[in-house]
């Protein structure tokens, strides 16, 4: 096995993560605060090395706060489809849609037919 990036961040976020969660317990800490403090380690350190991608290790505390008992499998999906989320999602997804199909030139373009070619009347056809 290399020494690579991806590969020591495989390795060190579940051996932070169990260190944390079983050897790590600070007075004023309760239990599921702890284990999610383990979980969040784990998952900024997966981030960080990009051991897996990242949309992958995005997910990963949907599974880890239930099983360690931090939060319960509720809370923690809502917290995932909140319509906050589904909003900027929505406006990703129309965003690489627009860029997809050329539709920016395409509106660039009509624009610039309809206006004409002078710098003023280009910046007023946008603003409109």
């Amino acid at each position: 096995m290399q020494f690579s990036k991806q590969n020591i961040g495989r390795v060190l976020g579940p051996l932070v993560f169990f260190l944390i969660l079983f050897f790590f317990h600070p007075e004023d800490l309760s239990k599921e605060a702890n284990a999610v403090l383990a979980s969040v380690a784990w998952v900024a350190i997966w981030w960080v090395t990009e051991a897996i991608p990242i949309y992958v290790t995005a997910l990963l505390p949907l599974i880890l706060f239930p099983l360690t008992g931090g939060l319960s499998l509720t809370e923690t999906a809502t917290s995932y489809g909140h319509k906050y989320i589904f909003l900027y999602m929505g406006g990703f997804i129309l965003a690489i849609a627009i860029e997809k199909w050329n539709l920016h030139r395409r509106i660039a373009l009509t624009i610039i037919n309809l206006i004409g070619t002078n710098v003023i009347n280009i910046i007023l056809g946008f603003m409109l």
